[in-house]
Parts: C-alpha cells; sequence; structure tokens
C-alpha cells in the first residue's frame, strides 16, 4: 500500500518553520500540572492514527474520520481522574497539509491537556513543529522530542519516519541522539516510556510489514539494558503486543478503521470498521497498566442484578 503522501503546502510550511521565532531548542521538556503535579499515578491517554482531513477538501473516506476524532477528544478531557498528558502516535493528519493541520487544531481547542505528537508516515515534521511550536523538538532533521510528565514518566518521542516511505528508519542521527538522551537523562524513581509511530516488530500481517523498519536492529541493539519499560506505537490501526529487547511493546488501536487480521500467505491490503478508541496508561512506581476507551459506540454501563455482592 502507497502512502497517501502529497507535496502540496509543504514549501510553505517550511519557510513559516525557518522563520519562526519559537525554533526548537532541543532540550528536553517537563509538563507539571499544578492541579495533580508529583500525584502518586501518572495518568496518559494514548491516540495514534487519526487521519484527520480538510473539512473543505473532503477526500473518500470509509468513515467519518474529523468527527471520530473530536469525539474522542472531548472524551479524553473529561476522563477521571484528570489525565496529566495525551500521547499521539503518528499519522494525526492524512496528508501532512497545513488545512489538515489547521483543522487538528481547531479540534484540539478546548482541550485542556497537554497534547504530546510524534510524526508518523502520513504527516510532514515541518508541519507538527509549525503546529505545536511549543513542543521541545530535537535540533536535527528528525522531529522527535523528549518529555517528562508528573514528574515519574519521562517520554521519548522518536521519529520513526523516511520522509516521503511508507515504511520506517532508524539511521545513524537518530541512533547518536537516543543514545545521548538514555544516557544522560536517567533518573531514579522515574519510568521511561518509547513512543514511536512504527512499531519494531513485525506484525506478520504482510502487506503492512512490507514496507520495512531501515535499522530495526541498530533499534533493538540500543534498547538492550536501556531501562526503558514500555514501548508506546501507532501505524498498525489494530490493538497488538510483543516483546523488543525485554521490553513490552504495543500498538494503539486507531480512531477510525482497523487493518483487517490475515496472519496467512495472502498479501491483499484489507481493512475493517473494527472497534475503534484510544488508550489511557497508568503509571505507579514501577508499575504499568493500560485500557481501552472506545468510541463511536451507543453502548453505556449498566448496572446488573448481582453487583450488590460486589458492594
Amino acid at each position: 500500500m502507497k502512502p497517501k503522501i502529497t507535496t502540496e503546502g509543504r514549501e510553505s510550511v517550511s519557510k513559516e518553520v525557518q522563520s519562526s521565532d519559537s525554533a526548537p531548542s532541543g532540550q528536553p521538556g517537563r509538563l507539571d500540572d499544578k492541579a495533580t503535579s508529583a500525584s502518586p499515578a501518572t495518568f496518559i491517554a494514548q491516540i495514534s492514527d487519526t487521519h484527520v482531513v480538510d473539512p473543505e477538501n473532503p477526500e473518500p473516506l470509509f468513515v467519518p474520520n474529523n468527527e471520530r476524532f473530536k469525539d474522542a477528544v472531548t472524551r479524553i478531557e473529561k476522563e477521571t481522574p484528570r489525565l496529566h498528558a495525551v500521547l499521539a502516535t503518528g499519522d494525526l493528519t492524512n496528508g501532512g497539509q497545513l488545512p489538515q493541520y489547521a483543522a487538528v487544531t481547531e479540534m484540539l481547542e478546548h482541550l485542556t491537556i497537554p497534547f504530546l505528537p510524534i510524526p508518523g508516515n502520513h504527516d510532514d515534521r515541518d508541519g507538527l513543529r509549525v503546529t505545536f511550536p511549543d513542543m521541545p523538538w530535537a535540533d536535527a532533521a528528525h522531529a522527535s522530542w523528549v518529555m517528562t510528565v508528573n514528574e515519574h514518566v519521562r517520554i521519548i518521542g522518536l521519529d520513526s519516519t523516511d520522509p516521503g516511505v511508507h515504511g520506517a528508519a532508524f539511521d545513524d542521527e537518530r541512533e547518536a541522539w537516543l543514545s545521548d538522551v538514555l544516557a544522560n537523562t536517567q533518573q531514579d524513581g522515574v519510568q521511561t516510556i518509547l513512543a514511536m509511530h512504527h512499531p519494531p516488530f513485525s506484525s506478520e500481517i504482510q502487506w503492512m510489514d512490507r514496507s520495512g523498519f531501515e535499522g530495526r536492529d541498530r533499534l533493538t541493539g540500543v534498547l538492550q539494558d536501556s531501562g526503558i519499560s514500555r514501548i508506546f506505537c501507532g501505524h498498525l490501526h489494530r490493538p497488538m503486543q510483543s516483546v523488543v529487547a525485554g521490553v513490552p511493546a504495543q500498538v494503539g488501536l486507531s480512531t477510525i478503521w482497523q487493518v483487517a487480521l490475515d496472519l496467512g500467505d495472502n498479501p491483499e491490503v484489507q481493512l475493517i470498521d473494527g472497534p475503534c478508541g484510544y488508550q489511557i496508561h497508568r503509571f505507579s512506581g514501577s508499575e504499568s497498566v493500560s485500557h481501552v476507551r472506545y468510541i463511536a459506540t451507543e453502548a453505556e454501563p449498566f448496572r446488573p442484578d448481582w453487583a450488590d455482592k460486589y458492594n
């Protein structure tokens, strides 16, 4: 499957980045919510593969991408306990164009929780930098960053994209950057999370895997004994788990369609309008647990007759 990457609008994006007063410093950032700072547990939502489109120039879609993104953002804002951050693991937009990022900005207008995006293969690095100028972007070609949330969780947002290509890349520059981050920012009592768009493992879904991950073995070497406790990814549009270099790795489900599950020899592209939503990750001490919040469903919680025995 070829990526839906276009060049429309990218020249103007690059010019705006070059002239911006908010040039990326490359220094790690910190999020300390005054209302929840240093609370015993840290709650982080993960939203992925939202593929927001320009509402003024609609594209053929299988599901209402923008409406589902807006629904997810509305629900995230209302979650209790209050979430400390929202991690967006790539493909925020469907083509990396300025009008699409403008639509993202509009739908995030009422979100009061910090929004932390990393690029996916459908995104544009410069478009993300312009749209989210306060992110501590790495002073490099890749759009990576480091952020500490609620004093207890450090997220390394690694740009796994290779512009114009559907697959992933982990090159010399990113290896040096990630190695330096891991060597110089370890802290006692802080869990380190690696977030990236492309999962560093094979899904066995042939048409998704064949785009490849250049430098995956190199990344696996860096992850060995790195102190990273979890790896959160996107790209595959369906939830799955693996272990990479001894580190649990998982893919968050998309807010739109899923890649259909086919583990046979069939290389055909297949999608399905399966359950969609976002994940909520809870961190406390050295422990963590992940939950799924489904959207685009009319189902409501109900109290069964036998509930009293659990009170």
